[in-house]
């Protein structure tokens, strides 16, 4: 019998979204992965955001809406979110 390989999880372009099954035991478990965090996500909030993400592809194809980039981002996080851009430092 073909041995079973394994699903490789390696984030060469972080972030990474993992979905992780361990089919002997019969669970399963979502993960953000940035760098050096890698954080589980609760399966009802990966489905919520997979709802939102459905309705928002809708809005761009009808209504115009489109993919926030640059200083666009750090706008929406800061007002949003509440949170600051991380300035990477570059070490020469």
């Amino acid at each position: 019998m073909p041995r079973k390989v394994e699903k490789s999880y390696r984030c060469d372009n972080p972030p990474c979204i993992h979905v992780v099954v361990d089919s002997r035991r019969k669970i399963f478990k979502i993960f953000l992965e940035d760098y050096n965090l890698i954080a589980p996500i609760p399966f009802e909030r990966a489905i919520a955001a997979c709802e939102d993400i459905k309705s928002l592809k809708s809005l761009a194809e009808n209504e115009g809406f489109r993919e926030a980039v640059d200083e666009e981002v750090d706008m929406l996080a800061r007002k949003y979110l509440g949170a600051e851009p991380f300035e990477e430092e570059i070490e020469t």
